[in-house]
């Protein structure tokens, strides 16, 4: 029980990031999230997308998959950086708000990229 505590809370910074639309500029439903989890081979019940993200770090990180969920989650966001251009060139009044999300999301990326690179020291 302790080791998975552990595991999550490794991960727990990305996670409240990831679920919180003011940080990651993305907003990531329970559906997304199930289907993400549904390409790296789990099927999970909940519906709740704390649980399935959490869920999905531990399982991952367990079986050695985490750069493969984190491609996954870089994906994600950057067809919502694509979405969100396609709706500012739609919509020119949206710039301001929409620039703000864009930036975000490509921050989130960043960081999530750094995720990726395995430290020689760990």
């Amino acid at each position: 029980m302790k080791r998975k505590y552990e595991e999550v809370s490794k991960h727990q910074n990305s996670i409240n990031q990831l679920l919180t639309l003011f940080f990651s500029g993305v907003y990531i439903s329970s559906y997304d999230m199930l289907h993400m989890a549904k390409t790296l081979g789990y099927e999970y019940p909940s519906k709740n997308r704390e649980l399935i993200l959490k869920s999905l770090f531990v399982h991952c990180e367990a079986e050695n998959k985490m750069t493969q969920l984190m491609q996954k989650l870089i994906q994600l966001l950057q067809e919502r950086v694509t979405q969100y251009k396609t709706l500012t060139h739609n919509y020119p009044n949206i710039c301001e708000v929409s620039a703000l999300w864009i930036q975000k999301a490509n921050t989130m990326i960043k960081l999530l990229q750094q995720h990726t690179k395995v430290s020689i020291y760990e």
